[in-house]
């Protein structure tokens, strides 16, 4: 039998690997020497304590009351999937009527979404724009993109995903922690609100232009007069479902966020670079924290890396990303006003590589700044209307502040929200490494990654090409940013995926390969150390305990927990359950608002407070009662010990002596106490807060309420 021909094999032999941009006996003791200073620091200031870990972790604690909670909570999942479906339908025929094509089902889903919830914010502030902030026009809104998007997946169904088959054991445990954060954030915002800027700007901003069907003025809390896109997707979600919702949509915001990484990371470098960016910049444990609660952070970071990710897929075959990574820039604008370092670094990208046609570029910067505007214009506009500053609370010194705000107190804000010090250049330059040693208050548990990793890429060969250069761009032009104005660490979240991103490419270029399985070990376990802390935090405040059926939600808001103090809420369940619908009230002694469903008025700390300023203007108490009544106002809610820690943090209660009398008048003819809860500990009570109904006479011999203000709130302030 006559023996077969071999076939010749026509492949090409392989390309050879690039040679090392430094060589092994210089990159290894460079990156074990400072490797070894970085985490030996870092665990020597936050030292994992597994005694801890077993505690957090048994689980009968856990199971008492589960089952009585947990229909609630499969609905609540259900009614998310079906809001970001919503959003997805949406976002998807706009973008495929605009010619764009993508690369694969879960790129064309991040981009959907990020579209769906642009056009939902739009169509919200529409609606509120011209008092239309109702249920239906909303549900409309959510049930027609929902059969549109069933519609149209029939029609055109989502290209198939590619499979990780080269995954190995590493991957896998990245996949592992992925996924343990993204089940542990679900928890998280299964809980109870409890977030305070949340219950003070976040959500309590919205829930006051829910109230009010539409957006309006709230003299004395400036954060209503900061942009508001998310606000107009949490106000869609208040309308359909509650906080919760709301909670989800940036929970949602998160996730997505760490699929545009997985989907950029697999386009331009690898699915398995863009799986572990997507791990070490989601276990960060403010990017877990923020998604546990109704911020901004994750929204602005959504919007960023979208802008991003749109503007490395511009080519001159395909200009329209770079008009929607403008879309996307204005919508983190919209957010906050930081996203302003999102458009510069977005920006960057684009002019870096095409600096050699600056005309052109200055042309398509220009366009591109005008697309961005159409989606922060409207909210610097409504600023001008409303203050006559388009920028309020900044720019003071141009556009002045209005009679209801004091200007020091905004200064003081802008001081207090960036901690930005001198800005010396040793300080600038230490600042990386005091928050990531926890030496600045509100940044502890950062990861230390960024500060052992992207000082020393350099040494390590990165792979060629625009999209690491890009990244690289955009990171340093958002972290140089946030470097000049703030040291809170979770401000710095839009820049968090891109240096995930960057890390991962590094890790799996040619070369130094057992160095770089040494940094994979090293940066699983530092993903695994932020999960870990994010677990205790989770613990330390309770969540659990609502979350499993331990506690009511509503015993969980009544009393004080960890980063919650001296809670509002029995007094607000009172008002909002045995006062008639068109009750009013004026908060005294707290500045969060969020879960009262009757008309208010609430004053911040950085705001002027709306009773001094009652009384300061009125002549005498029965003035004070006549102006209170004249606006509307029909019942007080007082928070005793929150208002002498407000009162002595934040000068709230300036009154002369004066206008404290005035109010101590109006107090003895014109209160009568409704309700009354006190929070105690140990059997001591530490905290009353209390609801008191406005009354033209007191009942005949009726005593008058007792004076909270002047005889608890007031002595305590004037011992300080």
């Amino acid at each position: 039998m006559a023996k077969k021909n071999k076939k010749t094999s026509l492949k090409p032999a392989p390309a050879p690997e690039p040679k090392d941009r430094f060589p092994a006996w210089l990159v290894w003791p460079v990156f074990a020497a400072w490797g070894t200073f970085v985490l030996k620091s870092y665990y020597s200031k936050f030292p994992l304590n597994f005694e801890s870990l077993s505690v957090i972790l048994a689980p009968e604690q856990y199971t008492a009351g589960l089952f009585s909670v947990l229909p609630g909570h499969l609905l609540n999942v259900l009614y998310a999937a079906v809001f970001l479906f919503a959003c997805f339908s949406a976002g998807r025929p706009v973008l495929r009527a605009a010619g764009f094509g993508f690369a694969g089902a879960l790129e064309e889903t991040v981009f959907s979404c990020g579209a769906g919830f642009g056009l939902l914010a739009v169509y919200v502030f529409i609606l509120a724009a011209f008092k239309l902030l109702y249920f239906w026009p909303v549900a409309a809104f959510i049930v027609l993109a929902c059969a549109a998007g069933i519609y149209f997946l029939r029609k055109e169904p989502l290209r198939a995903a590619g499979s990780p088959a080269d995954f190995g054991p590493a991957d896998f445990a990245a996949l592992a922690v992925l996924l343990l954060a993204m089940l542990l954030n679900l928890a998280g915002t299964l809980s109870p609100e409890i977030f305070y800027d949340a219950l003070v700007y976040h959500l309590a901003v919205p829930n006051y232009f829910v109230i009010k069907h539409g957006i309006a003025p709230m003299p004395y809390n400036f954060y209503s007069d900061l942009p508001f896109t998310h606000g107009m997707l949490y106000g869609a979600a208040l309308l359909l479902k509650g906080e919760t919702l709301a909670k989800f949509i940036n929970y949602g915001a998160g996730l997505l966020t760490a699929g545009a990484v997985l989907a950029l990371g697999a386009r331009h470098f690898s699915l398995r670079a863009g799986l572990w960016g997507a791990a070490i910049f989601y276990t960060v444990g403010h990017a877990m924290l923020a998604s546990w609660s109704a911020g901004t952070e994750a929204l602005l970071m959504f919007f960023s890396t979208l802008a991003l990710y749109a503007a490395l897929n511009r080519s001159e075959e395909e200009p329209r990303w770079l008009w929607l990574a403008a879309c996307f820039c204005g919508l983190a604008m919209g957010v906050k006003y930081t996203g302003f370092f999102t458009a510069v670094g977005v920006m960057l990208v684009y002019a870096w590589p095409a600096r050699s046609r600056p005309l052109t570029a200055i042309k398509n910067l220009a366009l591109f700044t005008l697309i961005a505007s159409f989606f922060v214009g409207p909210w610097l506009v409504k600023n001008y209307l409303y203050q006559g500053n388009p920028v309020f609370p900044f720019a003071l010194s141009l556009f002045g502040a209005d009679p209801h705000s004091d200007p020091q107190k905004l200064k003081d804000f802008i001081g207090h929200a960036g901690q930005i010090g001198a800005l010396k250049p040793l300080y600038w330059l230490m600042n990386p490494w005091k928050i990531t040693m926890g030496q600045v208050p509100n940044s502890e548990y950062f990861s230390p990654l960024f500060i052992l990793m992207l000082p020393g890429a350099f040494l390590l060969s990165g792979p060629a090409g625009a999209a690491l250069s890009g990244l690289w761009i955009f990171f340093l032009a958002v972290w140089g940013g946030f470097s000049v104005s703030s040291t809170m660490a979770r401000f710095l979240m839009p820049a968090y995926p891109a240096a995930g991103l960057i890390m991962a490419a590094y890790l799996f270029s040619p070369g130094h390969r057992a160095l770089k399985g040494a940094l994979k070990a090293a940066a699983l376990a530092v993903c695994f150390t932020g999960l870990y802390w994010a677990g205790v935090i989770f613990y330390s405040q309770g969540r659990w305990r609502p979350l499993t059926g331990a506690v009511t939600a509503e015993d969980y808001l009544s009393h004080t927990q960890p980063t919650y103090p001296y809670s509002s809420y029995s007094a607000v369940k009172y008002i909002n359950e045995k006062t008639p619908p068109g009750s009013k009230v004026l908060l005294i002694g707290d500045e969060r608002s969020y879960y009262l469903k009757r008309d208010f008025i609430v004053s911040s700390v950085y705001d002027n407070t709306a009773a001094v300023e009652y009384a300061a203007a009125s002549r005498d108490g029965e003035d004070l009662y006549a102006r209170l009544k004249a606006d509307g106002i029909t019942h007080i809610l007082l928070n005793t010990t929150e208002a002498i820690r407000l009162g002595t943090s934040y000068r709230m209660f300036y009154w002369d002596e004066r206008a404290r009398g005035v109010f101590y008048s109006f107090w003895d003819r014109h209160v009568r106490e409704v309700f009354s809860f006190d929070e105690a500990q140990n059997g001591q009570v530490f905290n009353r807060v209390s609801v008191y109904e406005l009354a033209d006479k007191l009942p005949s011999g009726a005593p008058s309420a007792f004076n909270v203000m002047k005889e608890i709130i007031m002595k305590n302030l004037d011992k300080k």
